[in-house]
Formats: structure tokens, sequence, C-alpha cells
């Protein structure tokens, strides 16, 4: 085993000697730091200063974090994430970048790449980067990230855009300025990571107009996901921002979210920001972030990042997209629609909850409905148009017979084909959140 120094009494003499790359660190616990030294003179330096106790040998090491008071045994589980750190540092073609397509909304179409992180071991990236900062390494291996990114511009086509991540808190230091300085701007979106005190915008508006002069955009990461999200975005006046996967999971069956999204979208696009929503992972999200009018989208469902320049599936997300749909969805509709499968003439329809019959123009003929008891029903469709109110969809619903009253509404386009359903309860839910608001 590699002799080990304890440096908790001189937490100080760390961190410059791990940016130089020769010894590698580990912290147990806080308050409790470990470096693992490989450089004999050092340790042998160390050690006759009297600023660090040294152990050496495995039963030795664990002995004496046992009397410790302010540290538990350990199995040193966080080893591998410094040893990643400092090989990276040492050697920055360990990093592997990978690449997930961005498209739009609108065609389906490939629009970018986003370049991401993948550090050797298989360790998440976050972590890793949240490591380093906290040893004082979080510039140097973040400019290593960007440099190994920017590389991929080599072989992206002209016409679309990368994607790259930076902090915030690094934008100004030298590694990172240099980084994008010496990079094709004009083909690039820096994306901010990380959470921005309000208070620090006027400094970052700053420093973003020099890459912005040279032709870079700037998309704010994580919008929507707090920290005051909305007033960051009319602070920095970014070019786009990302819709945080929390709010785009599952956003088929939340009006919450459906509702949040809505207004970021209407915020967004008044002031000319386009909008992505990140994470999308089934056909549901897609086409719900398609009809409340986001204009791009990334996520596993559309493709997985992977080396090299990933390809989608072009006639899919074709198929499903605003162009091919022609979603003219109205604000209030869009919150609360949710996609359906549609059959042929057909009653077919398994593991489904509601289903719709169209013609062969793809008009709804009726709406067949799995009741909790597990009995089948088919009525007549109730169609309503894209444009409608949530008002005007309530009292079409309840103007029907008792039977039909509770199944939903199939909503249409102007031709008549089918874009999705929405359910009494989503409405009346949607009208009473409306009547809130006018309340207040």
């Amino acid at each position: 085993m590699t002799p080990v120094v304890d440096t908790a009494r001189h937490a100080s003499s760390f961190t410059c000697l791990c940016a130089r790359g020769v010894p590698f660190f580990v912290r147990l616990f806080p308050g409790a730091t470990l470096l693992f030294v490989k450089d004999p003179a050092f340790l042998a330096e160390m050690a006759k200063s009297g600023q660090c106790d040294v152990w050496d040998g495995e039963v030795e090491v664990m002995e004496k974090l046992s009397q410790r008071q302010d540290v538990g045994i350990t199995d040193l589980d966080e080893v591998p994430v410094t040893q990643v750190i400092s090989s990276t540092l040492a050697d920055p073609t360990t990093l592997a970048i990978v690449t997930q397509p961005i498209v739009s909304l609108d065609d389906g179409g490939i629009v970018g790449y986003e370049a991401l992180a993948r550090f050797a071991g298989g360790i998440p990236t976050e972590q890793l980067f949240i490591e380093a900062s906290e040893l004082g390494l979080g510039a140097e291996l973040e400019a290593i990230a960007l440099q190994r990114g920017l590389a991929t511009l080599r072989f992206l086509p002209y016409g679309f855009v990368l994607h790259v991540n930076v902090s915030p808190i690094y934008l100004g230091m030298q590694e990172i300025h240099r980084t994008l300085m010496d990079a094709p701007l004009h083909r690039v979106v820096i994306e901010l990571t990380e959470h921005i005190p309000v208070s620090a915008t006027k400094q970052l508006r700053r420093q973003l107009a020099t890459y912005r002069s040279l032709g870079a955009r700037i998309a704010l990461d994580d919008a929507g996901a707090g920290y005051g999200g909305l007033e960051l975005m009319y602070q920095l006046e970014p070019d786009m921002i990302k819709v945080d996967r929390f709010l785009i999971g599952d956003i088929n069956y939340s009006d919450t979210k459906a509702s949040v999204v809505a207004t970021l979208v209407n915020a967004a696009q008044s002031r000319g920001i386009k909008v992505v929503a990140e994470g999308i992972e089934t056909r549901a999200e897609f086409d719900t972030t398609s009809r409340l009018g986001i204009d791009f989208g990334q996520g596993y469902w559309i493709a997985r990042p992977a080396s090299g320049l990933p390809r989608v599936d072009s006639a899919t997300l074709s198929h499903s997209s605003r162009k091919e749909r022609n979603v003219t969805l109205g604000r209030e509709l869009a919150e609360v629609t949710e996609s359906v499968t549609t059959a042929l003439g057909s009653t077919n329809f398994p593991n489904q909850e509601f289903g719709v019959g169209v013609d062969q123009y793809g008009r709804p003929l009726f709406v067949w409905s799995r009741g909790a008891d597990g009995v089948e029903h088919v009525r007549n469709a109730t169609e309503v148009e894209c444009g409608s109110s949530v008002s005007e969809c309530l009292r079409r619903g309840i103007a029907r017979g008792v039977e039909a009253r509770f199944d939903p509404l199939v909503v249409t386009d102007h031709t008549r084909r089918v874009l999705g359903i929405v359910r009494l309860e989503r409405l009346l839910n949607a009208s009473q959140r409306r009547q809130g608001l006018e309340a207040s």
C-alpha cells in the first residue's frame, strides 16, 4: 500500500502540491483529509518537518484511523475519484467526449450537438467536477473538458452548432478564457451550468459580451429549477434557455409542470429567446413539449449520448414533429392536452387506458376506454378545436349525456386530424387554478 500522510492538521499543504499532479488525496469525511503520496522524497520531507503523521501499511492506517475522533473506519471508496482527477490532469487524453443531438421540435431535424465529458472509471461527471472544485482544481479540470469538447468542431458539419458547458465562476479565469478565444465561437453555444446568484449577473454580462461579440450564443441551463430563473433570464438575456429535466419528466401527466413550462416558454419567446427541453425520455414527453411551443429538444428518446455524432430516427421524429402534425394549440389547451394512441377503425389498444379510432384521413370516429373494472367502452368522439379555451372545452364536455360526460375530449387541428385528448378533470383543475389567480 502507498504510504499515507495525515494532513488534517496542515490542510493547506495539499492544494498546490496536487495542482502539480504529483500526489493525489482522498477526503474521507469533512475535516479529515488523507494525502496518498507517490513521491518518496516529498514523503520523507513531510515526515521530517513534523507537519503531519506518516503511516505505512494498511493495518497501521486502519488502526490509526480508528483512534481518531473525527474519522470513522472507511473502505476508502473515494480513492478512485481522486485518482481519476489526478490522472486526467496529468493526461487529458484520458477524458473522453460524447455528444448528444439537439433537434428542432418543428420538423425533427438535428440543429446541433452537446459535448459531454466522460471520465475514466465510469464515475459520474458531476461528482468529479464537484470534487475537483472542492480541491481547488475545478478551473483546471473544466478547461481540459472544454478543450476536449471544442475539438469536436473539427468533424461537426457546418450548419450545426456545438453546445459546451462552462461554470460561471470559472468564466473569467485565464485557462477558460484562452480556450474559448481560440475557438470559432460563431459555431458555439456556451451553456452556463450551475446556479447563478442574481447579484453576480452584472459582472457576468460583461464577461459574456466579449464572447458574444465573436459570434457565440449563450444558453442558461436548468431553467425553471429555482434560484430566480425568470429573473436571471431577464438579467442575462441569453439566446436560449434549457428547461430542467425535473420539469420535463412525466410532464404529460402533470398539469402543474405543463403550466410552469408554458409560463417559461411565453416569457422566453416574448423576448426572442429560444427554449430547449432537456431529458426527453418518452414519446409522450416529446409530444407534450412540442404542443407547449418549445423550440428544441434532447434526451434519451431522441438519441443517447455517444462517441462521434449520433444519428436520430428521422422518420419517427418527423412524424412526431409540429410541422407534420400541424400543431397549433393555444396556450390554455396546450397545458392540459395529452398524447393518445390512434388506430384506423380499430378498437385494438393493448395496455392503454384510452384510444381513438380514426378514419383514413386521421379524423376521429370514436373514443375507446377501459374502466377500472376492465370493461371496455366505445363512444362517439367529442371534438374540440386546438385553439379552444379551457372554458369552451368544459362547456362541451359537461353538455354531453351522463354516460359520456367523463370521457376525454378529442383535440383536433384545422383539418380534424387528432392531436391528443383532454380529460374533464384536467380541464376542471386548470379552470380552478385560473380562477384562483384572477381572485388573487
